[in-house]
Formats: structure tokens, sequence, C-alpha cells
């Protein structure tokens, strides 16, 4: 069976949506994704589930500044912060690639139960754990590792399925509302988190956060099937990893978007892991601390929502450079801010333009892939968030360790203006990616 003729891609509930594609095909609506039933549902689960874990976020964070200053070493805490992404990042590059393996031979939705059904028993473990008074930062950095090996697993499988739940043409509105889910949960779950860590402490978050994980996994339990596509001979799993590298090494656009994804994510994009360290350069608490993951969950938000209303703009590749650039510049600008209110401002700012980057870059790697690769070429995009971005956590929090916080996310921000400056002049191939209609096989 080809995609083409796969009943599993589900048509257009609405007829005069239809009709305004006929007339103009390159229209799309923000929200238009929310016709297809089972994009809602997986929408509506992740949404739920997202609250939770960035409640968690928000509360992991505090707990390891406050076991570095149990520890008597409260100058250690940004280090302390980067050994936990050490600790994603290792399992992450080590798994990552076979993660995109598995999703192209699986069920997409039952590989999906399976490992948010994991993360809830390793969110109840951690709570578990907290609320016992037993914690150290070594079984934090023991839960972080596990979790990674199960997100090297999800996250690819969970991209490679948005687009067999809409048409090519509100494909950009489902990537755009994935981020929202995503993003409006990190500004919705810190702010819970802040006013909720008081009567219920941190361990109480965590249990919250393993509670929220039913949400996603009984809408996946509701949605349709989503069964393997066979589209030839099955290679063994090295020679499957090989292809979906050499498909990306081979497409000037898909190499330079992981390139520039690879260089934000060492040198700019965890900055909100080290945020906690940055309240402790500000000399504020928990509560205000809450308040800059809120400010970057509201950026971040509506640079998802309009991300999400893009699907008509053309020049993506010109859009994701410039995005790069913006990002690195307002980071910079952000390491120079001494009270919140000013930190809250960029903070927020910057993670508005990191989601428009992050969505033309998910565009682009979707529409410029077929779906026998894309569990794979997925895996590279994944591979980057859990790999490099916590290897980008320890590089950064090891600068903040000597230099300073601030003077961390300054250097990390002036080196990204610097390479991205280099590909806007240099390569042009992908300063003029356009969107395309994304193939539905491997050309033989």
């Amino acid at each position: 069976m080809t995609a083409d003729n796969n009943p599993l891609i589900p048509d257009l509930d609405n007829e005069s949506l239809d009709e305004a594609t006929a007339a103009d095909p390159g229209r799309t609506y923000a929200l238009s994704a929310l016709l297809y039933r089972d994009f809602r549902l997986f929408w509506i689960g992740l949404a739920v589930s997202n609250v939770g874990t960035w409640m968690q976020q928000f509360g992991l964070g505090w707990l390891v500044v406050q076991l570095a200053i149990r520890d008597g070493t409260p100058q250690l805490a940004p280090l302390y912060l980067g050994l936990t992404g050490l600790a994603r990042a290792l399992p992450g590059l080590a798994f990552g690639l076979f993660g995109g393996v598995v999703a192209d031979r699986a069920d997409r939705r039952r590989l999906l139960i399976l490992t948010q059904s994991s993360a809830a028993v390793s969110a109840a473990v951690l709570a578990a754990l907290t609320i016992s008074g037993t914690i150290n930062i070594v079984e934090v950095i023991l839960v972080s590792a596990l979790n990674s090996i199960i997100f090297s697993f999800d996250a690819p499988t969970r991209q490679a399925m948005v687009p067999r739940l809409v048409s090519d043409r509100d494909l950009i509105s489902a990537i755009g509302l994935n981020s929202a889910a995503f993003n409006g949960a990190t500004l919705v779950g810190p702010l819970l988190g802040g006013v909720l860590i008081i009567p219920f402490g941190v361990g109480g978050l965590m249990l919250l956060n393993a509670i929220s994980y039913l949400a996603i996994v009984g809408a996946l339990v509701l949605m349709r099937p989503q069964p393997v596509i066979e589209y030839g001979p099955r290679l063994s799993l090295l020679e499957s990893i090989r292809e979906g590298l050499s498909f990306i090494r081979h497409d000037p656009v898909l190499r330079w978007v992981v390139t520039l994804s690879i260089a934000t994510a060492l040198l700019t994009r965890p900055y909100i892991q080290l945020l906690p360290a940055e309240a402790q350069v500000l000399g504020v608490g928990a509560i205000e601390l809450s308040w800059l993951l809120a400010a970057s969950g509201f950026g971040a938000l509506v640079g998802a929502l309009l991300t999400a209303s893009l699907g008509g703009w053309k020049r993506r590749g010109a859009l994701l450079v410039a995005a790069a650039f913006t990002h690195g510049a307002l980071l910079t600008v952000f390491g120079t801010q001494r009270t919140v209110l000013g930190a809250a401002v960029f903070v927020g700012l910057t993670s508005l333009a990191v989601m428009v980057f992050m969505g033309m870059a998910n565009t682009l790697m979707q529409t410029r892939t077929p779906d026998s690769l894309r569990g794979r070429v997925m895996s590279v995009h994944t591979m980057v968030f859990i790999g490099f971005m916590p290897l980008g956590q320890m590089l950064l929090g090891s600068i903040g360790t000597v230099a300073g916080m601030s003077a961390a996310f300054e250097i990390g921000g002036i080196a990204v203006m610097l390479i991205v400056g280099y590909v806007a002049v240099r390569v042009s191939a992908l300063r003029d990616a356009v969107a395309t209609e994304r193939p539905r096989a491997l050309a033989s």
C-alpha cells in the first residue's frame, strides 16, 4: 500500500474548506488542522500533558538549585543544571537515530502509547523520591537520562505521525498548533507551578505531571491505528539509519537546516533550562522564576500561533535565517538585563523568535521528506533537541560558572549571529528555499 491510497490519511471534514483550497491552493488557516478528528484528539491530549510537563520542568530546575545550596555549594548551581543537561544529552545522542528507524517500522500510535506510559511512570518515581525527601543530584541525573531514552523514541514518532493526520495544505497549521500546545504549556505550567509549589511542594508538581499523562494516553487509545506503510524491501537497522542520513546530506536545504539547528542548540536555545541560574543573578526566588518562564512561554505561544498562520508564506528559508539571527540578537540583549521586568520582556521576545525558527525548520524538514523516511529524518531533528541542546546546557552552564550566566548568554547570542550571518550571505540554497508539496514516497 502506498501513502497516496492509504485510507488512514483523512479527508477534510469541511467541504467549504475544500472549495477554498481549490480557489487558492496556498491559502490556509491557523486552526484548520483542528478540523481533523484524530489530530484534534492528539492535540488536546498533548496540550493537557504538556502543562504537567512544564510544571515539572519548573519544579525540577528549582529543585536542582536547592540541592546545590543544600550541598553547601550554591555557586555550582549552573554546573548542576549543566550536568542534568549532559545526562539527557548522552542517551539522546546514542538512541536518537534508532528511535527514527523504529518510528518508520512500527504502528506509530501504539509506540506513542508505550512511550507516554513510560514517561508517566518515570514522573511518578521522581515524585515519590522528592516527596519522601530522599532525592539527590545523582538520582535527578539518572531519571533525566531515563527520560531522554524515552523521548528518543517518542519525539520522532510523534512528529512523523502528524503529517498522516492532516492534508498537505494544513500541515503547517498542524505544526504550528503542536508548537502552540507545547509553548502554551510553557506559559501556563510555570505559572501554575509557581502557585502550587507553595502548598504542594516540588514533589506535588511532579505527581501532577504523572497524572497529566492520562490525557494523551487516552487520546491515543481513541485514535485510529497508524501502521507502517511498506514502500519497498526492508533494510537492516544500520542501513536504514544510513539511508536517512544520506537523504539529509544530499539535500542542501535540509543539511543547512540541521547545521543551524545544531548551532542554536549548542549556543542559545538552552536559555530556558538555565533560567534558574539567571534568577540567582537577578536575586529573585521561585515566584519570580515562574514569571520569567511564563514570559518565555507567552512569547513562544505567540511565535507558535504566528507560525501556524504562515501556511501561505513561500520564502520559508529566508524566514528561518531571519528568525535565527533575531533570536541570537535578542538573547544577547537579554543577557544585559538586571531587572525582572527587563529580563521578562527580552526572554519573551527571544522565545517568539526561537519558535518561528523552529517552526520553519520543522516545516522544511517535513515537506521535503517522503513518508518512508520521515521518522528517520525527524529523528535527526529530534536528536538536536534531546542531544545537542542538553550539551549546550552543559556548555553554557560551564561558561556561566566561570564567567557568569549573563556573560554566557551574551557569548552564545553573538556566536549565533556570526554563524547565521555567514549562512545568509553564502548559502543561497537555504536562503532561497520555498514551500514545496511533501513527497509521499521515495522515488525509485
